[in-house]
């Protein structure tokens, strides 16, 4: 076995390593890519949208297009930072004091989008989490008193960042301690939210039972609930927590492709409501999705099964397809 001080020494040069100027420019490149992700998810959840005659002040149209907007700017000025570090700021000669700057305009304004981004996500998966438990109030009294700490730690990095001093490390700075709540916030708000609503589409898909030799096959299978309860996005939102707290380089990726990762999680929810393929809530809801459904009738004999599909049940905007939108 390793020594405490082996691993210790180990983790810190393996720390050192990873340097800031090479992880800004990895940022570029892999924020890119899931921007482009979330492009293409977006415009297809607008269509959808828009096809199934949604709303236009409904939360989920809104939420699409807010986080289109807060996306599209923090990648735009990602990209900005870059051509600045390495062309413009002392005429590209020190990238790295450039990046070290907590107070650059850039750099602020971009914290601004990623954390409204963020409260947008929160705002979206309470919502959702709200729909799928028949619109009770008591389920989500919690994550909205964490929502609000998430938007007063909001506004406290963003203050803060304005405040913080040149070549001031984001470790060390008096913005610190609203990041780490930040991350507390929104890590408590997803992981109650995907825990309350995996357990609920679990349920439900266990709940629902043969009806006159007809059974309904919920649509409740691992990749719908990892998609419905937005665990990417929790997921992602504790690589950057750690990623953070052990002072590693690697936050800077984790917390400027947050955005696009939750704008992918969003989307993904928001397509499957464009297919009709979400889940509504109680049992009897949904029945009453316009989705394409499995059945398969058994026969009195159990010697066949046929099986079929139902291109439509229901109605648009009738029970709980009218709250999914």
């Amino acid at each position: 076995m390793f020594s405490p001080s082996f691993l210790s020494n180990f983790k810190t040069s393996m720390a050192s390593e990873i340097q800031l100027v090479p992880v800004s420019l990895a940022t570029v490149a892999l924020e890119s890519c899931f921007y482009g992700g979330f492009l293409v998810l977006a415009i297809m959840s607008m269509c959808l949208l828009v096809r199934r005659r949604a709303r236009w002040l409904s939360p989920t149209f809104l939420g699409a297009i807010g986080m289109c907007i807060t996306i599209t700017a923090h990648w735009i000025i990602t990209v900005d930072r870059s051509f600045q570090a390495f062309l413009f700021f002392q005429n590209g000669t020190y990238p790295l004091g450039f990046y070290g700057d907590l107070s650059q305009i850039t750099e602020v304004v971009k914290s601004a989008f990623c954390l409204t981004t963020l409260i947008i996500g929160d705002t979206i998966i309470i919502h959702r989490l709200w729909i799928i438990w028949d619109k009770r109030l008591i389920v989500v009294i919690f994550p909205m008193l964490s929502l609000l700490g998430l938007v007063v730690c909001s506004v406290g990095i963003t203050y803060q960042f304005t405040r913080d001093k040149t070549g001031q490390s984001v470790f060390l700075s008096d913005a610190s301690r609203w990041i780490t709540s930040d991350a507390v916030f929104t890590i408590c708000t997803n992981i109650y939210s995907t825990t309350f609503i995996s357990w609920r589409m679990w349920k439900v898909g266990r709940g629902m039972q043969p009806i006159g030799g007809i059974r309904i096959q919920a649509r409740s299978s691992v990749l719908a609930i990892i998609v419905e309860s937005a665990a990417i996005y929790t997921t992602w939102s504790i690589f950057f927590f750690a990623t953070y707290q052990s002072k590693s380089n690697l936050q800077f990726i984790a917390i400027d492709c947050l955005p696009a990762i939750t704008g992918i999680a969003c989307m993904l929810i928001h397509v499957r409501i464009g297919l009709g393929w979400a889940h509504q809530g109680s049992q009897a809801e949904a029945f009453e999705s316009t989705g394409p459904l499995s059945i398969s009738i058994a026969q009195h004999t159990h010697t066949a099964i046929e099986d079929f599909t139902v291109l439509e049940i229901g109605k648009l905007g009738v029970g709980g397809e009218k709250d999914a939108v």
